[in-house]
């Protein structure tokens, strides 16, 4: 029962890294060390667990250790959170009525696009 727990547990949105964690070694903790996951299997539950955005940077580097994944999703929370702080600010600036209209300022952006996330990939 709580090896299923365990699997189906999911980081709840906007909660912090940190207190998810908790929940998770909670639960770990909770089951027999003869009936628990091998290391390995943990680190793939872990990481399934996390928000996609966090998930998808935590796992870039193939950590063998629950803990070393815990501490590298909590370093990419705090990296997403400043690059989203950062980006906030960018818009509010973006956003104060210029009355000099310069054509060569004004540029689409998409939030998709490949130098953008290149730029997020190179400050993390």
């Amino acid at each position: 029962m709580l090896i299923n727990d365990l699997y189906n547990l999911r980081a709840e949105s906007r909660e912090p890294i940190k207190y998810f964690n908790l929940r998770f070694n909670k639960i770990l903790n909770k089951i027999p060390t003869t009936s628990q996951p091998s290391e390995e299997v943990r680190c793939e539950w872990y990481i399934t667990t996390l928000p996609s955005n966090i998930a998808i940077f935590a796992d870039r580097d193939n950590k063998t250790t629950l803990s070393e994944n815990m501490k590298e999703a909590i370093a990419v929370e705090k990296h997403v959170i400043a690059l989203e702080r950062k980006s906030a600010i960018e818009d509010r600036k973006s956003k104060k009525v210029n009355f000099k209209e310069d054509s060569k300022k004004k540029q689409e952006k998409y939030p998709f696009d490949l130098e953008g996330l290149q730029k997020v990939l190179k400050t993390m």
